[in-house]
């Protein structure tokens, strides 16, 4: 009797075993499933986030003119616009963010070929004289301490006096 009760001991240590190493195969085969299901979709949030922002806009003076304006927009998907524009050490530089979208309070930056940064809240964020030539990067944002909109609209001036013309 003691023989019957230890096969049917070893049984049901061999059908819990049994059944366990069914449950892992489950829970293993579930995991899999959801990884091979959810993982594209993280991916591609991961990459649409990384390739949303479009690249610098270059601007250019038209021939003999010392201003541009360039009509912009920040958007979800573009939440800080930036331009470039090529300058000449010793030039005049001035640039101002005007919102048109009504409540808009605009901030941004320009850094120049160096490293060096300037800016602050809308308006005029930059008129200095130029101490670096090259290219000027500008940056544009709402500024979130004075609006919260989901998108809007602004003009973006930019003065270059040429260092001949100040004397």
């Amino acid at each position: 009797m003691e023989i019957a009760n230890n096969k049917t001991s070893l049984n049901c240590i061999e059908h819990t075993r049994a059944s366990q190493r069914a449950l892992l195969r489950f829970n293993l085969l579930t995991a899999t499933f959801i990884v091979v299901l959810f993982l594209p979709s993280l991916v591609m949030a991961q990459t649409s986030r990384t390739t949303r922002t479009p690249p610098s806009q270059r601007i250019k003076f038209s021939i003999g003119a010392i201003s541009a304006h360039v009509v912009g927009q920040f958007s979800p998907n573009n939440e800080r616009p930036k331009y470039v524009i090529k300058a000449k050490a010793g030039d005049h530089m001035i640039v101002n963010i005007i919102p048109i979208t009504k409540t808009l309070i605009m901030g941004g930056t320009v850094k120049s070929p160096d490293g060096e940064g300037d800016g602050g809240p809308g308006g005029i964020i930059m008129n200095a004289d130029l101490t670096v030539g090259g290219d000027y990067l500008i940056e544009v944002f709402q500024h979130t301490m004075g609006s919260n909109l989901a998108s809007g609209k602004y003009v973006l001036e930019i003065v270059i006096t040429p260092a001949w013309l100040k004397n």
